[in-house]
């Protein structure tokens, strides 16, 4: 089976803090509050945003359209306690002849450093393993994203090497580092 049918029926994850299901319109005003942070943005292919509207449109409302065919694997992470959207988690670049998927993630600064990142990426991790049946998962960072790296490095993955700028984002070509995890190791 194609993981983008399996995908059509996104599930709702859970742990012990956080909740993590599909995005929806009124999570608008949360999305934004990440998104519009420089230092969030700053090691994200995207730019910051620079209103609701930008968000709206160029993120909650393509993610929402995508669920309906399978496109879209992105899950809100919601705080339990608090109700609130403080981040996203997703997989993404997957590849159904390969059987793999890169998992990625972007978190509100205020949450930063309290281990909400590796909770959601566990839930994800295990969905993307047991459920999608992949066989590796992939995670990549700036080379200068020490707490990208430390993240994958909490959930159980390698660093595999260097790619030197691949990737030419706001301006500039940036090294990124790559991580994998394959399934024979979780």
């Amino acid at each position: 089976m194609k993981i983008e049918d399996m995908l059509k029926e996104i599930p709702v994850l859970e742990t012990d803090r956080l909740l993590l299901r599909k995005i929806i319109l009124t999570d608008v005003d949360d999305i934004f509050e990440f998104s519009s942070d420089p230092e969030v943005a700053y090691h994200m292919t995207w730019e910051t945003n620079g209103s609701k509207e930008e968000t709206l449109t160029n993120f909650l409302k393509p993610v929402i359209k995508g669920y309906d065919s399978g496109l879209s694997a992105e899950w809100a992470v919601v705080h339990k306690e608090s109700g609130k959207v403080i981040g996203t988690c997703s997989l993404i670049d997957w590849s159904n002849e390969h059987h793999k998927a890169e998992i990625a993630y972007v978190l509100n600064r205020q949450y930063w450093g309290s281990g909400f990142t590796t909770e959601a990426g566990n839930e994800v991790i295990k969905y993307g393993f047991n459920t999608l049946q992949l066989n590796r998962m992939e995670g990549r960072c700036d080379i200068d994203n020490p707490g990208s790296e430390k993240v994958m490095l909490k959930l159980g993955m390698q660093y595999e090497g260097l790619l030197r700028k691949n990737e030419f984002i706001k301006g500039t070509f940036r090294d990124t580092k790559i991580f994998s995890l394959l399934n024979d190791d979780f």
